[in-house]
């Protein structure tokens, strides 16, 4: 397959679907339960659309590729971009108060580098080594 990973992506899943992974997929990127999804689709069909939702299913079927097995590198980055679909400004605003966080540790690391402090216990280490 020569299509590139992406995990905010929509990609049928064949591996737990029922006929083409469709409603699996949608499932899986809106961390919702398959079996609502289905019901929705079946009530959709039923109801309203007819001959249209089962021609949109099957052309996303085609069109959708396949989700790749190594899409995440382990549960928590999974759960990371499956709460970034949900919420992206919640997560956006989470980052940027991971970054602060960083950037605070990182002046204060900085600030102890280039202090005399630092240059003074390095040179006692090394009178004592």
């Amino acid at each position: 397959m020569s299509f590139k990973k992406n995990p905010t992506r929509l990609y049928k899943d064949p591996r737990n679907g029922k006929i083409m992974g469709v409603c699996a997929g949608i499932a899986d990127y809106m961390d919702i339960r398959v079996g609502v999804v289905r019901v929705l689709t079946i009530i959709l069909t039923v109801l309203f659309a007819g001959p249209f939702a089962i021609l949109g299913y099957f052309i996303l079927g085609c069109v959708l590729d396949p989700k790749p097995r190594d899409l995440y590198e382990d549960e928590k980055e999974e759960e990371f971009w499956k709460q970034t679909r949900k919420a992206p400004d919640y997560t956006a605003a989470e980052l940027r108060q991971r970054f602060r966080d960083i950037e605070r540790r990182t002046t204060g690391m900085e600030a102890y580098m280039t202090s005399k402090r630092f240059r003074l216990e390095r040179e006692l280490r090394a009178l004592e080594d």
